[in-house]
């Protein structure tokens, strides 16, 4: 607070005041100080507000790029782009370009160059195998490197998704920068107004009130904040949720697709079956369709090329045209071995006529399978969505089963957890208990996710459960870098995080530790290099 200075002692018999700052001095200073705080906090929000919307078009090129990498396979798998696919892929790469082109004009930093130059890399190689597919050049066709086209999708999703999180980050600084200059302008206010309540004592209660008041907006505004970070965090799991959803459903469309072509094929070649096969070459038919509804499609891999070129070095011997494309055909049915039971049908003059009729013939059943296995996947990851998403007002305690809420947690971080995380499952039966599923949900979503950051997505993960004393225990362990004693002392303190500014409010573990005790349970620690465990110990407890 500003105080009145003390009056100079006198150099002479006459006595000479210090000056003092007048009401009208210490408001025109306050109004600059205002004016400068409220232009320099604007600034910053305005930064923030830049950062948000690049970020919103970083996510929608995610999703722009997923559909358009689906269609572009689906494309790729038939080996055929008809007149609906080619307007899809026009479509969705104008709007491809129109995001990109606002990305661009943002851009002022040079910060997604790397970005553009990967999408550039990306539609190169697709534009090429499609070009192959449109020009009917079958055998170049195959010989397509699907696997350098899918590391070039990754590094672009990948490179998108840390684009991303830079800039929430970019965001979450000036962000709290522009709060530390709300902070701080409020704290300069208050002392400019101290000082005015000292001069004018007779309206002291009425500026107390305004502060109070002041201050309170003030919590109900960061109380609003940590909402929206909430739901901030909702939408990004639901992001990844709509990428992982998305692949099953091209699976669908395509299998789809191949069942109907071959059915049509088949339907049209059927009445010439007796025609061109003799009876030895009909029985050999006929165990092929058999073994290929018997067997199990193989899933392409470095083993499965070379099961192929031995396939087809083994077909060649039968003097066949088209000996590779035949082997392509018994590999989608699963026969690539002691096909010994094909030589009268191979040795005949309708051998390859017979396997791609008998392929044409097994396609409804295999891309049924497929079809199958793609709803089952959909499914599992819509219903841990919806229980992820679900929010309970009763307030009522439920029986809970524990090994439900942590998969469904582990549904949700599936695509975290499919690359380079071990995932141990040791569940031992337990009761259900009496509680708030809702709630237990978050913590088992705080733990694992913790886990899953903490070995920076390559590791081992372990889920336990056991029943000890009168309830039930449930430990997760990561093989990450460890937690040190310092830390694990404050490590469920509120607004306490270890992770880099804009990754963490620090409200995580004290969270959870909130809604254990509210379980009457309790949540501990134990951490070194290449092991850290949480224990959380939660009562049968009744309702």
């Amino acid at each position: 607070m500003l105080s009145t200075p003390k009056p100079i002692e006198p150099i002479s018999s006459a006595q000479i005041p210090k000056p003092r700052l007048s009401t009208w001095s210490v408001l025109s200073a306050a109004l600059v100080a205002a004016i400068m705080s409220a232009t320099a906090i604007y600034q910053f929000n305005q930064i923030a507000e830049r950062s948000n919307d690049t970020r919103l078009l970083l996510t929608r090129v995610k999703e722009q790029v997923s559909r358009l990498n689906a269609l572009e396979w689906e494309g790729i798998a038939k080996g055929e782009i008809d007149e609906n696919l080619t307007e899809e892929l026009a479509e969705n790469r104008q709007s491809t370009d129109v995001i990109l082109n606002e990305l661009q004009q943002i851009d002022r930093g040079n910060n997604l160059s790397n970005l553009f130059s990967l999408y550039t890399l990306y539609r190169t190689k697709v534009d090429d195998a499609i070009e192959l597919i449109a020009q009917g050049k079958i055998k170049e066709e195959i010989d397509i490197d699907t696997d350098s086209i899918d590391e070039i999708y990754d590094d672009l999703y990948a490179e998108v998704a840390i684009l991303e999180k830079r800039y929430i980050k970019e965001k979450e600084r000036t962000r709290r920068i522009a709060d530390f200059g709300t902070s701080t302008s409020l704290i300069l206010f208050a002392a400019i107004i101290g000082s005015l309540f000292h001069r004018f004592s007779n309206k002291l209660w009425v500026k107390n009130q305004a502060l109070e008041a002041a201050l309170q907006d003030l919590q109900q505004t960061q109380s609003h904040l940590i909402q929206q970070e909430k739901m901030a965090a909702l939408g990004q799991v639901i992001a990844g949720v709509a990428h992982e959803i998305n692949n099953p459903l091209g699976t669908i469309k395509a299998s789809a697709d191949n069942t109907h072509k071959a059915l049509q094929e088949a339907l049209a070649e059927l009445p010439y079956l007796h025609q061109r096969l003799n009876n030895e070459e009909q029985a050999s038919f006929f165990e092929l369709i058999q073994r290929a509804l018997n067997s199990q499609p193989l899933i392409a891999s470095s083993e499965n090329r070379a099961l192929k070129r031995k396939l087809t070095a083994q077909l060649q011997e039968y003097d066949l045209e088209n000996a590779r494309d035949t082997a392509d055909l018994l590999m989608d049915m699963g026969i690539y071995e002691q096909i010994e039971f094909l030589a009268p049908l191979l040795k005949g003059d309708q051998g390859e006529w017979a396997v791609q009729f008998a392929h044409n013939l097994t396609c409804s059943f295999i891309n049924n399978q497929m079809i199958l296995r793609a709803v089952d996947r959909s499914a599992k990851i819509v219903f841990a969505l919806k229980s992820y998403a679900r929010f309970d007002q009763t307030g009522q305690k439920q029986r809970v089963e524990i090994t439900d809420g942590l998969e469904t947690v582990i549904e949700i971080y599936h695509n975290q957890l499919k690359h380079n995380i071990e995932l141990i499952r040791d569940y031992q039966p337990i009761p259900a208990i009496w509680g708030y599923p809702d709630e237990l949900i978050q913590v088992w979503t705080n733990l694992i996710h913790n886990a899953i950051q903490a070995m920076q997505s390559k590791g081992k993960l372990t889920l336990a459960t056991r029943q000890k004393d009168d309830g039930v225990e449930v430990k997760i362990t990561d093989t990450g870098p460890g937690i040190s004693p310092e830390v694990q002392q404050k490590i469920f303190d509120a607004f306490f995080t270890t992770k880099a500014a804009g990754e963490g409010s620090g409200l995580g573990l004290y969270i959870s530790r909130k809604i254990v005790e509210k379980h009457q349970g309790c949540i501990g620690v134990e951490s070194q290099p290449g092991h850290t465990q949480f224990r959380v110990w939660l009562p049968i407890g009744a309702v």
